[in-house]
Formats: C-alpha cells, structure tokens, sequence
C-alpha cells in the first residue's frame, strides 16, 4: 500500500515539475564573476580532432552480423554539420575475439539511473550487448543521487580492486557518468596508468543549464520513485552538474592524461522524448541544438577526437527504456535508435585507433632508433 502511495505522489510530482518547467520564466541575471571566459569557435580551433567521417564510415559500413546501411539511413542516424569532411580514414575492420576481449571496458551512467532502475532494460543496456559481442564490459555503480567527486571514488575503488587484472581499460561515460569518470582520472593517477582511453557519451562535461535553475525538485523527483533502489548519498548530484563548477574543473585539470573522444546528442525536434520537450525547449531558448538535458557545445570535451553527432536524445542515445508494467504510458519516451550498432562501433573504433597509434609509435622509434 505504502508502495502504492509512492507511485501515486511520485506521477504526480513528475507532472508537476513537468508543467511547472514548461512555464519557467527566464532564468535571473548570474554573477559574471563566478565564470570563466569562453569562446564559441569551430571544434578544431578547440584542440579537437575531427574524427566524424571516419566514424560514420565505421557505422554505416557492414561490420560482422550488421548489415551496411543506406546513405539516407545513415545521414538521419548520424546528423552532418556542414564543415565535416568527405574524407575518411581506413575503415574499422571487424576485430578479432582475442582483441575484443583484451580490454576492460567501464561504463558509467547519468544522475538519478539507479533511482529508476526499474524503467530501464537491463537486458538491453550496451554493457549487456558488449559481453554478448565478447568484450569484457561492466556497468560501474556510482550512486545517482552524489556528486562527481564521491563518485569518483567509487569509479576508482571498482577498477583498482582487482590488482592482478593488468589489462587496459577504456572508460566510457554517459551524461553526468562522463564527469564522474573524468574526475576519478584526475584524482587517482594510478587509475590513469591503467587507462587507455576514456569516451564521454552525450557527456556533461559542461554542465547544463538545467542545474542551474533545478530548486532541488529533480532531486526530490528521484528520491521519491518506487522504480529503483537509491539512497541521497552526499545529495551533490545536480550540485556537481552547474556549468560555473564544470568550467572551473575543466580550466584547472585540462588536457586528461589519456586519449579522449567524444560523441555528441543533436536530436531533431521529431526525436525528442515528450518527456524532455519541457526542458528541451528551455535549452533551445540558448540553442536549438541540444537534447532535452545539454547543449552540444557543453558535451564537447576540448582535446578529444570527436565522433559525431547522433540523431538521439538524451536518453535513447544509451538507456534501454521500458515502461511495462507502470501506469505511464510509452508515447513520452521516444527510445527508438540501434544504440547496440552505435556503442558496437564506438568501442570497436576506439580499440582499433589505440592499436594503430601505439603501431605508429613503435614505427616512429624503429625509425628513430635506426
């Protein structure tokens, strides 16, 4: 019955905040002097490679067991900004079973996921899909509720645990995941050796305006659900995620010490869940182009090689949504993308970049030796 209570209030807080965000007023002036200057310029003016071409090539291709997808399919999965090139690098060759499964592959996720746990098909989550492909991957518990800082800890405490496990790892962050992980490298040095590359997907690597107008409903909205199990933990979820302290850390830890990549959420306005369109259209009064939760430019992690940009909101780009068995009705998630193809292609992608540079240096000091 208490249960029950649960879901009844937690619907009618979620429709609350819902209509509430709709007719949000403009946010207040801010205190310029909490902020660090910053430019909007083209992404390789930033540091960052231009790496698109080569992956939608690796994406639309046939890889294995998915077959090639027309160019039409492939331009509406993976949107084209005018200045990506035509130009593609060799493309990703299916790897090998030994390759696959010769790194550690470490997924974190966003704030509040084990708080609706029971919404999302775990079954289907890109962890699950990698192990069924032969890659060793893992979903990292952080907590959903604490900010990056204490989940970095916990990033940490997971990958060292096991000292005798010496192989590679590659970190992939999703949301506010991207930050927990970032911060876990920098913090912990010898989480860093051990790291080949790290992947921000759909990462808050900015932070998001949202934060920065949440009064702490999000938080309450999350502590109330029956559909996880989450405690508050140190309650910094959304705290962690204002745009003053995520452009202050990314001033102060800048370049990371491992390869980088990022790929980025630019939904069309069809794509987007009816249950981010309030806050997607408060993020359009900034920009257009951002996916119910970030603008693009915040998901871009300067220094990285950047992958593209998905036709996917914040939530169908990684979370496997079910709404069975619960009285919301599925028409407000639209959760319809192949993100198995697209965490199939960014992992094998990255495996075979990391393998290509480390063959290019072996070659640059036979050369230099000689």
């Amino acid at each position: 019955m208490l249960k029950n209570f649960r879901k009844t209030l937690w619907i009618a807080l979620g429709s609350t905040i819902g209509f509430a965000v709709g007719c949000t007023p403009l946010p207040k002036d801010v205190d310029t002097q909490s902020y660090v200057p910053l430019s909007l310029a083209p992404a390789a003016l930033v540091g960052v490679s231009d790496r698109r071409a080569s992956f939608r090539t690796a994406f639309c291709s046939g890889r294995g067991t998915e077959a090639a997808l027309t160019e039409e399919d492939c331009n509406i999965t993976l949107r084209r900004f005018r200045d990506e090139s035509q130009s593609a690098e060799t493309a990703v060759v299916p790897l090998l079973e030994e390759r696959r499964s010769a790194y550690r592959i470490a997924v974190a996720l966003g704030i509040g996921w084990d708080c609706v746990r029971d919404f999302i098909d775990e079954e289907k989550l890109p962890t699950t899909a990698l192990r069924e492909l032969g890659y060793d991957a893992e979903l990292i518990e952080v907590e959903g509720l604490s900010g990056s800082e204490r989940n970095a800890d916990i990033v940490a405490a997971t990958l060292l645990e096991d000292s005798s496990d010496q192989r590679p790892i590659i970190l992939i962050g999703y949301s506010k995941g991207a930050n927990d992980m970032m911060v876990a490298l920098e913090k912990y040095p010898e989480l860093a050796n051990r790291t080949a590359a790290f992947v921000s997907v759909a990462g808050a690597v900015g932070g998001s305006p949202v934060a920065e107008n949440d009064s702490g409903t999000t938080t309450q909205l999350f502590h109330f659900s029956p559909y996880g199990d989450c405690d508050d933990g140190d309650g910094l979820a959304m705290e962690s995620l204002r745009p003053v302290l995520r452009h202050a850390w990314l001033r102060d830890h800048l370049p990371l010490p491992v390869p980088s990549y990022s790929l980025i959420t630019a939904p069309e306005p069809s794509r987007v869940s009816r249950a981010l369109r309030s806050s997607y259209k408060v993020l359009g009064v900034v920009h257009p182009i951002n996916d119910g939760a970030l603008l693009h430019w915040d998901q871009l992690l300067p220094g990285s090689s950047l992958l593209g940009y998905v036709n996917a909101d914040h939530w169908a780009v990684t979370v496997p949504i079910t709404l069975d068995n619960t009285p919301i009705p599925d028409f407000v998630v639209n959760n319809d993308f192949p993100r198995i193809r697209l965490w199939h292609t960014i992992v094998s992608f990255v495996i075979a970049d990391l393998a290509k540079t480390n063959a290019d240096m072996d070659t640059t000091r036979t050369d230099t030796q000689q």
